[in-house]
């Protein structure tokens, strides 16, 4: 079988662009762009209008579409950081596809009629712009092989998650997605069929869990690499089976993501020593319904224990956020508490 490689190179996202700028160059973007904020479900432009604008993602997750006649819709995700519209706005053309809040949204807009001026006052602006454009036709041309057969390549330190998949999916490709360590051992595996997430594995993790910990861990060190055409669906892989939507199972694994990072800030060290605090199990009935078997299961597992958050998710076949989300609300309502609690804590008691 022939394939053609594909290396996915680094891609700054907007913010990552405005750290290299002045004070002068930052406070300059922010006096020739506009701030609008959308409900789910808006509609930011539709296909064939007048392109006038490009979007800066600041919150939340955007759905661009493109109809297709006689196809299926194609359909992409921008997240925080990302920028969109751009090849339409800077053209003055028509727009090629239609972009709707998947959620509620943030953007930052650039309109057409500052661009003269952007480009005098922050140079690097426009050549940003045009690295942007290139990423995309990258991504395009990733989805493209000869005979219909490929294999996508690249290392974990300059690709982006999202866009993998969503190439994936938007070529209707079948085939297994391998992720490999910095010493090119596997340590997870997705397969596809016709485009849509099947099955996978991530460390301990099967089906669901595996691809919703995949996102968390976004700072895995080593490579990835995805193979097309009708394979044997690896061993490993048999057990549990995705039935989800592909696009649907993208969008929360964004918020999943998201989440997770914003719950780390409040929650003690993955190290951190752990113990049972509360002489019986309860679970309020304003936390989510769906997590007391787990927290349960964490309470019998901490009985004359001390423990860790890692400790509980090798323990534990579901992904981290699920972790991090009982043990947060166990800690709440004094389920369990810290070994060595914060001296405000000890005052207290």
């Amino acid at each position: 079988m022939t394939f053609a490689v594909v290396r996915l190179v680094p891609r700054r996202d907007f913010f990552s662009f405005c750290t290299t700028l002045r004070p002068i160059e930052l406070k300059a973007l922010g006096e020739l762009s506009h701030v609008r904020h959308l409900q789910k479900g808006e509609l930011i432009y539709t296909t064939g209008e007048l392109a006038e604008e490009v979007y800066s993602v600041n919150r939340g997750v955007v759905e661009v579409i493109q109809l297709i006649p006689g196809e299926s819709d194609e359909r992409s995700f921008v997240t925080r950081g990302d920028i969109f519209g751009v090849a339409d706005a800077l053209g003055k053309m028509p727009r090629s596809r239609s972009a709707r809040a998947q959620e509620i949204v943030s953007l930052q807009c650039f309109n057409r009629e500052n661009f003269v001026a952007i480009s005098q006052r922050v140079p690097s602006f426009l050549l940003f712009l045009c690295e942007q454009m290139a990423h995309r036709l990258n991504q395009v041309r990733a989805g493209k092989g000869p005979g219909g057969s490929q294999k996508l390549s690249g290392s974990l330190a300059n690709f982006d998650l999202i866009t993998v998949h969503q190439t994936i999916i938007s070529s209707g490709q079948t085939g297994e997605l391998e992720v490999l360590n910095e010493h090119n051992e596997r340590i997870a595996t997705f397969y596809f069929q016709g485009g849509a997430l099947r099955s996978g594995q991530f460390q301990q993790l099967t089906g669901e869990e595996a691809f919703w910990q995949l996102f968390l861990s976004d700072d895995i060190p080593g490579s990835f690499s995805f193979a097309s055409g009708v394979q044997p669906i690896t061993d490993c892989l048999q057990s549990v089976e995705i039935t989800q939507s592909p696009n649907d199972m993208l969008i929360t694994a964004m918020r999943h993501r998201d989440e997770f990072h914003n719950l780390k800030k409040t929650t003690p060290d993955p190290n951190t020593l752990l113990q049972r605090l509360a002489p019986s199990f309860e679970w309020p009935p304003d936390a989510e319904p769906e997590l007391k078997p787990l927290a349960e299961r964490i309470w019998n597992y901490s009985f004359d224990r001390r423990f860790t958050i890692n400790e509980l998710f090798r323990q534990n076949a579901v992904c981290e956020l699920k972790i991090y989300l009982v043990v947060s609300e166990m800690l709440r309502i004094g389920q369990i508490a810290t070994v060595h609690p914060t001296p405000q804590l000890a005052k207290a008691s």
